[in-house]
């Protein structure tokens, strides 16, 4: 090798991988034959202990100021898919994957430590440092600090009932696209596991603990992204209307981030529940995918919240 050629060699390997090269290699690493991502719906809307069931906004309504912080957790729990769920890397790989330093003189280590000490408060992960490398292991999602085990998929235990984020999220760039309102709608969203599913505005503030004006820049950005549409309406009756009818839209995720659908809806084809005729759905179903969808309509006031618990 030529001097000139070794320069060259020792410039190019001085020259940072660009954050979507940090990821790819990180997905990769994961092993993951499926593509995806399993995510307890805990995450985003968990349960109280006790004979009535109680519902309570998950740990993802404590990120909602902290975007970086979920981007970190949601390559962790891509990455730690076996073993004891942990990933050990330096602080400048998660530096480049998160987008907040592309620094290699060490100071990646501070920038991306208050993201950790973030996820460590909320009891999502645990970290140990081993020389110039930090380890993470992924905790339960639900906040409660447990040993993270595999989710089992059974939908008579809430506990166990997860979605699943596809690859083609970071692939599609989304993570760098989407706001974290987007982000957090998106996750709620395929936690529903739902075909298509209404959005109101005053239930899902109870439910997950995002404010009106935050679901409805969320819904917005999903729109325009096109990772979302609106597919068709129902009616309902409701107490909160002179007439006692009211009318919401219907929304659905567009391929590939329409995964997570729950066994009634496939068996009915996304009408609700198998053998039975779907209930006050509109006679006239917007066409699904041919255009962009229309801004999104904010009918709050008009919106009853009767029988629109989050499906099992």
């Amino acid at each position: 090798m030529t001097r000139r050629s070794a320069l060259r060699a020792t410039s190019a390997s001085e020259v940072p991988l660009t954050q979507a090269e940090t990821i790819e290699w990180l997905l990769n690493r994961s092993q993951r034959t499926n593509r995806t991502v399993p995510i307890r719906r805990a995450f985003v809307q968990d349960t109280e202990d006790g004979p009535i069931l109680r519902q309570k906004p998950g740990p993802l309504r404590q990120l909602m100021r902290h975007e970086r912080a979920l981007d970190l957790l949601l390559l962790v729990y891509a990455v730690t898919s076996g073993g004891d769920f942990s990933v050990t890397e330096r602080a400048e790989t998660w530096g480049r994957a998160s987008g907040l330093s592309f620094a290699t003189d060490g100071s990646a280590s501070a920038t991306v430590s208050r993201q950790w000490r973030k996820l460590d408060d909320l009891r999502l992960i645990e970290r140990s440092s081993e020389g110039r490398f930090l380890r993470v292991t992924k905790l339960l999602e639900d906040g409660t600090g447990k040993p993270y085990t595999r989710p089992t998929g059974s939908e008579t235990t809430r506990k166990d009932v997860y979605f699943q984020l596809p690859f083609q999220y970071w692939e599609d760039g989304f993570h760098d696209r989407l706001k974290m309102p987007a982000k957090a709608v998106m996750l709620i969203g395929m936690s529903l596991r739902k075909a298509k599913f209404p959005i109101v505005p005053e239930a899902y503030e109870r439910w997950y603990g995002m404010s009106q004006a935050t679901l409805r820049r969320g819904v917005d950005q999903l729109l325009q992204a096109q990772m979302l549409d609106e597919v068709d309406e129902e009616h309902f009756i409701t107490g909160e209307t002179p007439t006692g009818r009211g009318t919401r839209t219907l929304y659905a995720f567009r391929p590939p981030y329409h995964l997570n659908v729950n066994k009634t809806d496939r068996e009915s084809g996304g009408n609700g529940k198998s053998g039975e005729e779907p209930v006050a759905t509109s006679s006239s179903a917007k066409t699904v995918f041919s255009q962009p969808a229309p801004a999104f309509p904010w009918t709050a006031q008009s919106v009853s919240t009767d029988d629109l618990r989050p499906g099992g």
